[in-house]
């Protein structure tokens, strides 16, 4: 059991900054949240990220929104911004996620094959997770409060996690296609494994959890048991797990939520990749970046 610290404390702060007016792009991404309700609605949603994509053509996070909204309507074709987004942020794999899937779909095996390829030589893999979440939750809890008051509770946590579950929404599907690629079909050719081993490390080098994970699985599925390699990996992921799950631990049993999750918000606003907002909480909580030998992951 960790001896979680600083309950009524907050982390460290950023210093003070004269509060901005809200980019008129992130007006409509927030109100593309708020509309939702809780009821994820691509239709409903895709028109908003468009009209924040064209005020704001040349942010990489709005562009990789839209592409991944346009991909699952009828009727959108979300190359020209697919190709957008190559043009602004080239080091990005994830940029070919939609090239992929219509690839394999058409079952295009020399196209998928080119896709794969230019992912691999990628830089990283990422999803622009902290950049969208903190300026969607900011927004979303000013409308709410001047909607409702400044006395209302939870205004920012509620914003944050709204955010965060429309996100994931969002997110969590686009990897699909490349899982299929490298994980269900790891076996067919050597080639194909480096390959994929290399999307992998890229994978690993993203700024999100999901990207991570998706890296994690690929890499475990290509370890031989017993391995060497199996055993690096699995030490890897216990120790991703347990940042994560101290880190949370530490989130949640904070006395003034508020608070606490304006500071996550800044921390997000000044750090590219999720897993380093955790490791900062980690940090803060005065807790060890890696597990204890007797530490083990809850529900096991």
């Amino acid at each position: 059991m960790l001896g979680l610290v600083a309950c009524g404390a907050t982390p460290p702060q950023e210093p003070a900054r004269t509060r901005k007016p809200a980019e008129p792009a992130d007006v409509l991404l927030a109100d593309a949240v708020r509309r939702q309700q809780g009821h994820f609605d691509v239709v409903q949603a895709l028109p908003l990220v468009k009209a924040a994509l064209d005020k704001a053509p040349d942010r990489p996070d709005i562009a990789w929104l839209y592409v991944q909204l346009c991909a699952r309507v009828a009727g959108c074709q979300p190359e020209s911004a697919e190709a957008r987004l190559r043009r602004v942020d080239p080091k990005n794999a994830a940029a070919w996620l939609g090239a992929l899937d219509r690839a394999r779909r058409s079952n295009d095996v020399a196209a998928a094959n080119e896709v794969l390829d230019a992912m691999s030589r990628s830089e990283r893999f990422d999803i622009y997770w902290n950049a969208l979440v903190s300026r969607i939750a900011v927004v979303l809890s000013a409308d709410t409060a001047a909607q409702l008051g400044p006395t209302t509770p939870d205004l920012v946590t509620s914003s944050l996690n709204d955010t965060i579950g429309w996100l994931s929404a969002v997110s969590l599907p686009v990897f699909r296609p490349l899982g299929d690629a490298c994980i269900r079909e790891r076996g067919s050719n050597p080639i194909a494994a480096q390959r994929c081993r290399a999307i992998a490390d890229v994978l690993l080098r993203g700024d999100s959890y999901v990207a991570e994970s998706f890296g994690f699985g690929i890499r475990e599925s290509l370890a031989a048991p017993g391995s060497p390699d199996a055993a690096a990996v699995a030490r890897d992921i216990r120790r991703s797990r347990y940042q994560r799950d101290t880190a949370g631990q530490i989130i949640a049993i904070q006395e003034n939520r508020e608070k606490f999750s304006r500071e996550l918000i800044k921390l997000m606003a000044n750090l590219r990749r999720e897993q380093d907002v955790y490791l900062a909480v980690l940090r803060w909580g005065q807790q060890p970046v890696e597990p204890p030998a007797d530490w083990t992951p809850s529900g096991t």
